[in-house]
């Protein structure tokens, strides 16, 4: 049996070093030259002025009608149909981070509703577009997050519809996170 296993092996070892020098015969690799001549003009590219992420946030969030402020932080704070956000927009980068606070909150000794929220997360976390997190604050809440981490360039065509539909994913996100609490809420009820 040991023998078959390494004639296999055997096998596989030479066809490998075969192929490695000998595949690449047929095929030329040479990198096409073209030569321009003097009388072909090459027109000019304008290079159009590139506005920073921060800026590009700033500039969106005010045309969706909110005013953005800056926290402590550094992040871009705003309020949208009622719920204060936050935007980690940095210069470097082509995304940016829109966070939902405080979306939901519970009672760290409420050890049920914490076993409710933890499988309500792991669920939303494994199907949905946007990231649930929780963490314990220094009170005795459990505070519930909402994240999204997305692209934000000037190409995108209609920015401001793009956000909008960025934001509108939280409204879902919290709104099947309030759903499923309560079905899993009502099922150990029935029990």
């Amino acid at each position: 049996m040991i023998w078959h296993v390494l004639g296999i092996l055997a096998f596989v070892v030479i066809y490998n070093i075969w192929r490695y020098y000998h595949e690449d015969e047929d095929y030329d690799y040479s990198p096409v030259v073209t030569e321009i001549s003097e009388n072909d003009q090459v027109a000019e590219t304008v290079m159009e002025e590139t506005i920073s992420t921060r800026q590009l946030a700033l500039n969106t969030i005010e045309k969706i009608g909110c005013e953005p402020q800056y926290t402590e932080e550094g992040r871009i704070q705003f309020e949208y149909q009622g719920v204060i956000f936050l935007m980690e927009a940095v210069n470097d980068s082509m995304f940016v981070n829109l966070i939902w606070p405080w979306c939901h909150s519970f009672s760290k000794f409420d050890i049920d509703e914490f076993a409710r929220v933890r499988q309500v997360v792991n669920d939303i976390n494994a199907r949905g577009t946007a990231s649930v997190f929780y963490g314990i604050t220094d009170s005795d809440d459990v505070a519930v997050h909402i994240k999204k981490h997305f692209l934000l360039v000037s190409q995108i065509p209609d920015l401001v519809d793009y956000l909008k539909l960025m934001l509108e994913s939280f409204f879902r996100t919290a709104r099947t996170l309030d759903l499923e609490i309560e079905k899993y809420r009502m099922q150990e009820c029935e029990r």
